[in-house]
């Protein structure tokens, strides 16, 4: 397993490091355009699965690093696949969205062909769409070399509610976390969500209590994704330090 482990990490930053960031968007953008593909295969079948009543997920092999950014596994909201002609913002799912918007752009991919309608608010100024900084080279390779998919599907959410004093209506998020195989656009199994807001909330004085309320349950539902996958997975833990 270490010597597979090394092998990944040596032909990651080797990549990483011969090619410019402009040369890797012209020489692999047919990578790009099968990924999408891939993508798109594993949510059209997403569409069709009933909502999960278990937490399992049957890894087929032991290869999933999800310490770093630079992990084989790429996580995006269900209703991200709606439009992805431009960034979106959308609350409660924890996804990766912004890396999943801006590789169509970086790759100049046309998607207009998949884009359904929607109804949240777009973000103009939430995007990686620009070729400066290591944080978009990071969410190039990591869009790239995915090999799992983990699909977020927000079924119903209710947001909390600022009333008066220490008061306020609590909040929910309902659904549930399909873990596919990119490759194979394979339902490898996935988890149950149902998160309600925390009981007591700290607020500054002068803080927007609604949009600190909001910003509690989205942390937790994020928090909780990121804690279910790491307890089904058999996850490769990454000791090293990566200076892209």
């Amino acid at each position: 397993m270490k010597s597979l482990l090394s092998v990944l990490v040596f032909a990651f930053l080797l990549t990483s490091c011969s090619d410019s960031i402009e040369d890797v968007l012209n020489n692999r953008r047919e990578d790009a355009v099968s990924k999408f593909n891939q993508l798109y295969k594993c949510y059209e079948l997403a569409k069709t699965i009933a909502p999960l009543t278990d937490d399992e997920i049957n890894w087929e092999t032991n290869d999933v690093i999800v310490e770093h950014g630079e992990s084989n596994v790429y996580q995006v909201g269900f209703e991200s696949f709606k439009d992805l002609s431009v960034p979106l913002n959308i609350p409660y799912d924890g996804t990766r969205r912004r890396e999943h918007a801006d590789m169509a752009m970086l790759f100049n991919i046309d998607l207009s062909s998949y884009i359904e309608p929607h109804d949240y608010r777009v973000d103009d100024n939430y995007s990686f769409n620009t070729l400066e900084g290591k944080s978009t080279e990071n969410a190039v390779f990591h869009f790239l070399n995915s090999k799992y998919l983990v699909l977020n599907r927000v079924v119903e959410f209710r947001k909390p509610l600022y009333i008066s004093g220490d008061e306020y209506d609590s909040g929910f998020v309902n659904g549930d976390v399909l873990v596919f195989d990119i490759e194979k656009s394979k339902l490898l199994g996935g988890f149950v969500l149902n998160i309600k807001s925390n009981t007591e909330i700290n607020v500054g004085e002068g803080d927007d209590v609604n949009s600190e309320l909001v910003a509690s349950l989205t942390s937790k539902v994020r928090e909780e994704i990121k804690q279910k996958f790491r307890d089904l997975t058999p996850f490769l833990e990454v000791k090293y330090t990566y200076n892209f």
